[in-house]
């Protein structure tokens, strides 16, 4: 297997440390020779594990005939886009983990995967190094799906269990960006939209019907304010930012909001930067997915996962 890398920030850096520490094992698993042929980046980047082939043209990637395989991490919906597009036009394999393009540009790009007879992953596009997006497509298939909610905003949830040991909004923000959990402008997260594209993701994979992504009600929680939080506590409640999709009388309903969660739902406990996704179905119940989000080695596992689908399973466009 011939790779191509586009994006060497803190995912991309991942994959490549695990490609290259992992090598060994992961070959033995494949069943083949697994060859990093070329990465891009704006700027080069040296790592402490390897050496690669640099290029900051991601047309030279494009242009090797060998590379049958491109990992996508470069974020957004400008370029990654137009990048996405050509990789799929080429008749190459993506592994990408970028939920705003998937929830934005998804039904061109799986139609254009389709056309071209290749595969298009996206594990890591959804609560990070959780596998839920590959358990839901590969392992519950048979079920007819009831109902699919989850706390998929690490930043969220953590600021919301620091609102509730007594901290205001604002300064619960101020702690999230000092710790690293939440940008330098965190609306993304706060209001609901990175909720939103993932949960739209997953309401795809389960009904076959992506949303357009302005026609989802997302309510985030930059509206909830200390007594919010004071009042629910004393109830013996929690607030959660949640993405939530069902579908009633053919109708698929997705939308984002806090949510009031009891002390016996399973999610009352998911605390701090942890995410959880509930599944319904119609043969398993209740399935339930947690762990952490984000973070460069738990994502970039989850892309290596991606890139062993290429060559063992069906592409799920």
């Amino acid at each position: 297997m011939k790779l191509g890398v586009i994006g060497l920030g803190t995912v991309g850096e991942g994959v490549l440390k695990i490609l290259t520490l992992e090598k060994d094992r992961l070959e033995a698993m494949f069943g083949e020779k697994i060859n990093v042929t070329k990465v891009c980046d704006l700027e080069e980047r040296n790592f402490p594990f390897g050496k690669f082939n640099f290029t900051n043209n991601y047309k030279e990637i494009l242009a090797d005939e060998e590379i049958n395989t491109v990992v996508e991490l470069i974020g957004g919906v400008g370029i990654a886009f137009e990048i996405a597009k050509e990789i799929l036009g080429s008749g190459r394999n993506l592994v990408c983990a970028n939920k705003h393009l998937i929830a934005t540009h998804g039904k061109e790009l799986f139609a254009l995967a389709e056309k071209n007879n290749v595969k298009f992953f996206f594990e890591a596009a959804v609560a990070g190094g959780i596998p839920v997006v590959t358990p839901l497509k590969e392992g519950l298939f048979p079920n007819r799906f009831e109902r699919i909610r989850g706390i998929l905003n690490g930043t969220c949830n953590y600021m919301l269990s620091k609102m509730e040991e007594g901290m205001s909004y604002d300064e619960a923000l101020a702690d999230a960006q000092e710790k690293g959990y939440a940008e330098a402008d965190p609306t993304f997260d706060v209001a609901g939209i990175d909720t939103g594209h993932k949960i739209s993701v997953l309401a795809y994979l389960a009904w076959g019907e992506l949303k357009e992504f302005s026609s989802i009600p997302i309510t985030g929680i930059d509206k909830l304010t200390k007594e919010d939080i004071e009042k629910a506590k004393a109830e013996g409640k929690r607030y959660k930012l949640l993405g939530e999709a069902f579908k009633e009388e053919g109708k698929l309903t997705v939308r984002v909001s806090p949510q009031l969660i009891e002390s016996s739902e399973l999610l009352y406990d998911v605390g701090g930067v942890y995410n959880a996704v509930e599944i319904d179905g119609s043969y398993t119940g209740k399935t339930i997915f947690f762990g952490e989000g984000a973070g460069m080695d738990a994502t970039a596992s989850a892309v290596v996962s991606d890139i062993y689908k290429v060559l063992a399973s069906r592409s799920w466009n």
